[in-house]
């Protein structure tokens, strides 16, 4: 794993570069370009792998004042086999320019109930005697229609090992020539000793939630064809939540 000093070298570089051409100059909503951009200028390549991002440290970024939730980390459901096909043909909804395909984008959480395209009631639901984190699909009035899809919590745990170290940084948005770039911002965070119990803990409180992202590719040579943009556990108050995971903290 890189050292702190590497660390914090590699952070005051990218600052000092000022104004950078976004990797996705063209994407103006999309919030995964901050990071995308700061692992490109740290030399590594676009991925959804489950290691860390950088020399053992998973970077986290996002746009400056920004009241988005911010993605910790992604793992499809444990059961049943197709977990997202299964949620997407027997929950979704045919989406409205692509009708022969099913969309569900949801935002779940585990203290209140979340209601779904004025059809269905869904909440997570953590269960320490039975090593799950479920989800339950109800009608309005909760009657319970639906309580296979779940996840084992040593999955979880595996999947949020990668944050076991994390860089915290956040950019300003500048459009130049039409094109959008990022500046790095003073401020950013080492964070160390991830703590899977405090996320779990979040995820009661509703801090933390789960979204589904099974939506349908709008450009490109998939244009029209189902797309899974990868559901998974995001913080909705990053500013607030992220000192309540780790450790420590230090300033880079």
């Amino acid at each position: 794993m890189a050292d702190l000093h590497r660390v914090k070298a590699e952070f005051e570089r990218i600052r000092g570069l000022g104004y950078v051409l976004s990797v996705r100059p063209d994407a103006i909503k999309n919030d995964g370009a901050v990071g995308n951009t700061f692992e490109s200028l740290l030399g590594v390549s676009e991925n959804n792998l489950r290691d860390p991002d950088f020399e053992g440290w998973e970077c986290k970024s996002q746009r400056q004042h920004t009241s988005s939730a911010a993605s910790l980390f992604t793992r499809k459901p444990d059961f049943p086999v197709k977990a997202d096909n299964y949620m997407r043909e027997e929950w979704g909804m045919p989406d409205k320019e692509y009708p022969q395909i099913k969309v569900l984008r949801t935002s779940i959480y585990a203290h209140r109930w979340a209601e779904v395209y004025k059809k269905y009631r869904m909440k997570l639901e953590v269960s320490e005697s039975e090593n799950k984190l479920k989800m339950l699909l109800c009608d309005l009035d909760l009657n319970i229609l639906d309580d296979s899809v779940y996840w084992f919590l040593d999955s979880l745990k595996e999947a949020s090992s990668k944050l076991e170290n994390t860089i915290v940084v956040k950019a300003e948005e500048k459009v130049i020539d039409g094109k959008i770039h990022f500046r790095y911002l003073e401020g950013g965070q080492a964070c160390i000793g991830f703590s899977f119990d405090r996320c779990i803990q979040l995820i009661k409180d509703g801090r933390a939630r789960y979204d589904h992202r099974l939506g349908v590719y709008r450009t490109g040579p998939n244009k029209g064809k189902a797309h899974n943009h990868g559901g998974g556990i995001r913080l909705v108050k990053p500013s607030d939540d992220y000192r309540n995971l780790f450790d420590h903290f230090i300033e880079l």
